[in-house]
C-alpha cells in the first residue's frame, strides 16, 4: 500500500491520539523505549486490563507495535508509521484532496 492509501487509516489513527491516557502510553513509551503491559500498568497507576484496552486502540491506529515472548507482551512506539500518517495527512491538506472519511 502506498502512502497515500493509508488516509482511510487516519481517522483511526487519530482517534488513538485523542485520549488524555494513551498519550500518557505514548509518553512513556518515548521514555523508556520497549516496555510491557505490566510496566507500563505499574508506571501509569492503572489498571492492566485497561491499560491494554487503550494498547489495542494505540494498535489499531499504526501508534505502535506488540510483540510476545512468553506471556509477556512487549509494546514500542511505531515512530515510522507514526511519520508517515502525518505525511499523508499534510499531503492530502495541502493538495486540496479527499482524506476519505465519508459524512
Amino acid at each position: 500500500m502506498d502512502d497515500l492509501g493509508l488516509r482511510f487509516e487516519l481517522p483511526a489513527h487519530f482517534t488513538a491520539l485523542g485520549n488524555p491516557t494513551r498519550l500518557r502510553i505514548l509518553e512513556a513509551l518515548a521514555e523508556h523505549g520497549e516496555m510491557t503491559v505490566n510496566e507500563l500498568a505499574a508506571t501509569l497507576r492503572i489498571s492492566q486490563p485497561r491499560v491494554s484496552w487503550h494498547l489495542a486502540l494505540l494498535r489499531r491506529g499504526g501508534v505502535i507495535n506488540q510483540r510476545r515472548e512468553g506471556r509477556a507482551a512487549y509494546c514500542a512506539l511505531d515512530l515510522d508509521r507514526i511519520r508517515r500518517m502525518h505525511s499523508v495527512l499534510w499531503t492530502l491538506l495541502t493538495e486540496h484532496r479527499r482524506i476519505g472519511v465519508k459524512v
